[in-house]
């Protein structure tokens, strides 16, 4: 749980940050936030299925 609140609070931060940045940084900080996003997921299913089994 730790971690995903970790990744919740910096995948507001990078997004935050891609706001602000030249077209390049953008895209680079958005591909981290997808990969956040991904992560989460991925952890989000992991929790659902332990509950279920």
């Amino acid at each position: 749980m730790m971690e995903a609140k970790f990744l919740r609070e910096q995948l507001a931060l990078v997004r935050e940050l891609a706001e602000r940045a030249d077209p390049y940084i953008k895209q680079r900080l958005l591909a981290l936030a997808d990969k956040y996003e991904r992560r989460l997921a991925a952890q989000s299913r992991q929790t659902q299925e332990r509950s279920q089994g």
